[in-house]
């Protein structure tokens, strides 16, 4: 009998580790409330059902404590979404300007919501970011009722006159409701804009045929398990690197680069199999791509390369700032999507239907783009400050657009500043009067000092600004504000793939409001124990 508990207890420490982090008997956790706690915490952090604490063999891992039922844990974390929420609004209160990023989605359950991200930069020169809410919104996607949702939940972490640009995609709807939100700027998402340039170019007669025939070839090795095995032996025999086909999503175009650029990869064994009458029939041959169609998708891989490396540089997890967002355009458009001698027709057209769309959705040559937070934002960005992709006209524009919100702040000296400008007794000095001292330091003589120096590539902005804010204290200001804001939706649109792991077939019917506390504090970090 004794042996046989001890074996479901070995069991039991193998299947739920947790069992010494919800033991009431280890010192750390010197309450009974600090058990419940923690299993609060472990719901939270790992996206656990709530159920899991009715389940059959749950209180075996901790015989001396009675597991609460889920209302209890329920409770626990609403309790602390409750002060954490009255906890970050204290700390915006300290922020003196933000940015946010916005979208909408359709859980499992086919309810609805809107997500917002705030994003400021602290007074330590970190990139700091918050999820404010994750709210359910059954009502209609209007521009009207989104903008209303976005005005609500500023004024709720009272942030009214602080946020100064929302981020969002490029839906019609969305475009409304940044229009009709008067008080902060609007900026569509650099990701889904190139999205939306690159659809033309897919659509192509001549590249939407070979793409097709991609698919189909995909399509054929992955249904068989015999090719798939196959695949993998010659991939040995070959030398060649043992990966698998990509199949693409219709909707998400880097999947079909990399559809592509798979295909490219295992071209040698791909051909070598449907040409062996042993493992293909006869009519299974035409699915290879004929010499002409390989070589279309190798240069259509080229193309989308440096397209596909942007967009997975704007979608890192730390936030890309819109400072970055011209130097990429004008580095696509001058650069990556110049027509070139060796290139097919195809190809080449290829090339002007992406650089057309993206000309006429940033308009890089025109005084608008000159004017544009994006263009504030390179400027206040040490390493592209000269602006060398703009023209000289460009560039005393951004200048001046600079100068202006100098002139907009109130006069503020560093204490190290003020400290220098003490009068200090001169041995020699007999007529006081003829002391005038230096010259007050304007916004244009701060604007030359900046700009005389040089470029600074590889650094972060926001550490060099950290080093330097004493040097330049009005353009500081400036900057913490623009640098702030992300250059896409991303932030906001990641927690679409979280909640997919919290809302799913099988947990499908939980409350919106603890939908909201879960990823708010999963998102925000806030560990439930550590808290209290």
């Amino acid at each position: 009998m004794q042996s046989k508990k001890n074996s479901e207890e070995k069991k039991w420490d193998t299947i739920l580790p947790l069992k010494v982090m919800i033991c009431p008997t280890r010192k750390r956790l010197n309450s009974i409330e600090r058990v419940t706690q923690v299993i609060a915490d472990m719901i939270v952090s790992d996206y656990v059902p709530l159920n899991i604490v009715e389940g059959q063999r749950f209180p075996a891992t901790a015989p001396d404590y009675t597991v609460p039922c889920r209302k209890t844990i329920r409770s626990r974390i609403q309790k602390r979404y409750d002060v954490e929420r009255d906890h970050l609004k204290s700390e915006l209160e300290c922020v003196s300007s933000a940015a946010i990023t916005t979208d909408t989605w359709t859980s499992t359950s086919t309810e609805s919501y809107i997500t917002v991200t705030e994003h400021h930069v602290s007074e330590k020169w970190e990139l700091k970011s918050n999820v404010l809410m994750t709210r359910a919104m059954p009502e209609r996607h209007t521009g009207e009722n989104l903008a209303n949702r976005l005005k609500d939940c500023v004024s709720e972490f009272d942030l009214d006159s602080k946020v100064k640009t929302c981020v969002h995609d490029n839906a019609r709807n969305m475009d409304c409701a940044g229009k009709l939100c008067e008080d902060w700027g609007d900026l569509g998402c650099f990701g889904h804009t190139l999205q939306l340039c690159l659809k033309p170019a897919m659509e192509l007669t001549a590249v939407s045929k070979v793409i097709s025939r991609c698919r189909k070839l995909v399509g054929h090795f992955k249904h068989s398990t015999t090719l798939t095995a196959e695949m993998h032996e010659r991939q040995k025999a070959m030398g060649v690197p043992e990966h698998t086909l990509v199949q693409d999503v219709v909707t998400r175009w880097n999947s079909t680069y990399q559809m592509m650029t798979r295909l490219v990869e295992q071209r040698r064994v791909v051909s070598d199999i449907l040409l062996d009458p042993k493992l293909s029939k006869k009519e299974d041959s035409v699915l290879n791509l004929k010499e002409y169609e390989w070589d279309l998708i190798g240069e259509l891989s080229d193309i989308l390369r440096p397209l596909a490396d942007t967009t997975d540089y704007m979608c890192t997890e730390r936030c890309v700032s819109v400072s970055e967002i011209y130097p990429i355009v004008c580095g696509l458009v001058n650069r990556r999507l110049v027509a070139s001698n060796t290139d097919s027709n195809t190809a080449s057209r290829v090339k002007e239907v992406i650089r057309e769309d993206l000309i006429r959705r940033y308009q890089p040559s025109s005084d608008t783009a000159a004017e544009s937070t994006a263009a504030l934002g390179a400027l206040l960005d040490p390493r592209y400050k000269k602006l060398p992709f703009f023209s000289s006209q460009q560039r005393k524009i951004t200048h001046g657009a600079l100068e202006s919100c100098l002139e907009d702040l109130p006069l503020r000296l560093p204490a190290s500043d003020v400290n220098n400008c003490e009068e200090t007794p001169s041995k020699r000095r007999k007529l006081d009067f003829l002391d005038f001292g230096s010259p007050e330091r304007t916004s244009e003589d701060e604007v030359q000092s900046y700009l005389s120096e040089k470029m600074v590539s590889g650094t972060d902005p926001l550490l060099w600004w950290r080093d330097n804010e004493e040097r330049f204290p009005k353009i500081v200001i400036v900057a913490k504000r623009v640098l702030a804001v992300p250059a896409t939706s991303v932030p906001s649109e990641r927690i679409f793939s979280a909640t997919g792991l919290l809302i799913n077939k099988l947990r499908n019917r939980l409350s919106s409001e603890i939908v909201e506390n879960i990823i708010f504090l999963n998102k925000n970090e806030v560990n439930i124990t550590e808290a209290d």
